[in-house]
């Protein structure tokens, strides 16, 4: 049989590898099947309003062009918008990660690392395509300086960027945070509302003329899904000290 020589791989390459090999190896695959059907069911309620977006989102971009649709909602600001999204975008921060990180290893380790996993993977991919890959892409105001005509409403305050547009890290990163809590949660109408919440995040991206709607689409699908395959690889783990916590250590 062949063998791989992992000494052969880059640091990122033997994470992934590790991580492929134990999910599609594992002798609890069926397990990994029955927790993805389950987890899916009991978050249908942040899963199905998502692709309702994606569809919505998807229609809006074959009907209108990048700038068009920027244009669209840029005429749609007030001053309290202006206020509204130049503090909601800050819950798409790193840091909100770190936070949300510490507060899960005083619940279960098993959350807190499938967490900070599938945020670092998210985080990971994200840079890959934004510094690598694309990372002349333009953002909006880049964009309309050499493009268009139209002058952006612009949020005092607000630091506009010009490069590395696609795929949008905040949403990724809302997406992220706000799946994880609705995992954790029991009550359908506050699933709902935590995707509400990571959709206004995203959107808040638009709004401040970061980016253009298809990176804030990529940015959740993003999200969405790295988090639901590190939460289904962790809940295949049968090791006692994983469902512990700080404040309750495994003797």
């Amino acid at each position: 049989m062949f063998q791989p020589k992992l000494i052969d791989l880059t640091l990122v390459e033997h994470c992934v590898f590790i991580f492929f090999v134990t999910f599609a190896e594992s002798k609890n695959i069926q397990l990994n099947l029955k927790l993805m059907k389950q987890i899916l069911k009991e978050n249908r309620w942040f899963i199905i309003p998502h692709l309702i977006f994606l569809v919505f989102a998807v229609i809006l971009l074959v009907t209108f062009s990048k700038p068009e649709l920027h244009i669209l909602s840029n005429k749609a600001n007030s001053p309290f918008f202006d206020s509204f999204f130049k503090y909601a975008t800050w819950l798409g921060d790193g840091i909100i990660i770190a936070i949300l990180f510490v507060a899960l290893l005083f619940v279960k380790y098993r959350y807190a690392l499938a967490f900070l996993s599938g945020s670092l993977a998210t985080s990971l991919l994200v840079n890959i395509f934004k510094k690598v890959l694309l990372h002349d892409v333009y953002r909006p105001s880049k964009y309309f300086e050499l493009y268009e005509t139209y002058q952006l409403h612009i949020v005092e305050g607000v630091k506009l960027h010009s490069l590395q547009s696609f795929p949008s890290g905040h949403t990724a990163t809302a997406f992220n945070v706000f799946l994880t809590l609705a995992i954790l949660s029991k009550n359908n109408t506050l699933k709902l509302l935590l995707f509400v919440a990571a959709l206004l995040v995203g959107y808040s991206r638009v709004y401040l003329s970061q980016h253009f709607l298809t990176d804030i689409t990529a940015g959740s699908v993003t999200g969405v899904l790295i988090i639901l395959i590190f939460w289904i690889w962790f809940g295949h783990f049968n090791k006692n000290w994983l469902d512990h916590s700080i404040l309750n250590r495994a003797k």
